[in-house]
């Protein structure tokens, strides 16, 4: 059985309670030197898109030298152990997702950070749901017919995610568990071999993230039933929520900025403006949606609100669900 970290501290930062500066430095004159943005999975992927699109666009409109180092490994939860151990002058920094803020500390005991004490939240970036898609070929062509499928056939069905602990994996649990059925979990590392699977008939379904499904939305081999939004999204119009069949579902990989506990907050404040600034603009708003996300931005408060708000709702589908990650 896991044994559940305590959400007291957590919800702190919903409050907006920040680490009290321990290092003098003025915000005016930041940054002065080039700034570290640390992404804790491998080049190419989506959260490396990502920060690359952010640290381009503070380089451009802001002229910051800003180096993305790439420190992958255990879900993410390597980069951000660094991070953690990192000085907190204002030059360390890392992209955060879900799965290693909010999902991660749930599921794994030996988690090297303490999400509450150890970050100070900076600013929201992107919100990117799930897709539930299943081969053009197969019999269901609703999420009603997938789930009365599963009902018939217990145990039989089989759904794949990008990997153990992802969004996408507990995603997949989560509607496994709502929807009342037994499934075999498949997990891959990465999307493009469980998609690769799901073309190949090895798998019937998969909890996509919306880039993997729009490369396919040409593709007739792919079906999309559902979207993990509670409405349509415009990369995606035809693709129905799932909370349609399944009243309030909802589920997404949020992406936003965080530094070391105890950044001096007027330095927090300072990238958190840069940012929600070139959030604004034409160019990385549309960089971020060609990559199937919401882009979001906001305060800091926001931010800490919504980790902590991840937190409690990931965290009690994780016990509610019986979620065990062996």
């Amino acid at each position: 059985m896991i044994q559940f970290r305590k959400l007291a501290a957590i919800s702190a930062l919903a409050l907006g309670t920040l680490a009290a500066p321990s290092i003098s430095q003025a915000a005016e004159a930041y940054p002065s030197q080039t700034v570290k943005l640390l992404v804790p999975f491998p080049p190419g992927g989506g959260t490396d898109t990502m920060a690359r699109f952010v640290a381009n666009a503070l380089a451009e409109k802001f002229k910051w030298n800003i180096v993305v180092d790439n420190r992958p490994g255990a879900g993410g939860t390597v980069g951000l152990g660094m991070l953690a151990r990192s000085t907190p002058n204002g030059y360390n920094m890392a992209l955060g997702q879900t799965s290693n803020l909010s999902i991660n500390p749930y599921l794994y005991s030996n988690i090297s950070y303490d999400v509450a004490k150890d970050f100070a939240p900076v600013v929201s970036v992107a919100s990117q749901p799930m897709v539930l898609i299943v081969a053009a070929d197969k019999p269901y062509k609703n999420v009603q017919q997938l789930v009365d499928f599963a009902k018939a056939n217990p145990g039989r069905l089989t759904v794949g995610n990008a990997g153990t602990g992802t969004v996408g994996d507990i995603t997949g649990r989560f509607f496994a568990h709502e929807a009342g059925i037994e499934v075999l979990h498949v997990p891959y590392k990465g999307a493009a071999p469980a998609m690769n699977d799901l073309l190949g008939g090895q798998i019937d379904a998969f909890f996509a993230s919306t880039p993997a499904v729009m490369s396919q939305q040409d593709n007739p081999k792919i079906r999309a039933l559902a979207i993990t939004t509670l409405e349509p999204i415009p990369q995606l119009p035809n693709v129905p929520p799932l909370a349609g069949t399944l009243p309030g579902f909802e589920a997404a990989s949020k992406t936003g900025l965080i530094m070391p506990a105890g950044t001096p907050k007027d330095i927090i404040e300072t990238v958190n403006r840069a940012v929600n600034e070139v959030l604004n603009t034409d160019k990385l708003r549309t960089n971020i949606m060609d990559e199937g996300n919401v882009v979001l931005g906001g305060s800091v408060q926001e931010f800490a609100g919504v980790i902590a708000d991840d937190s409690a709702k990931w965290s009690k589908i994780i016990s509610d669900a019986n979620i065990q990650i062996k």
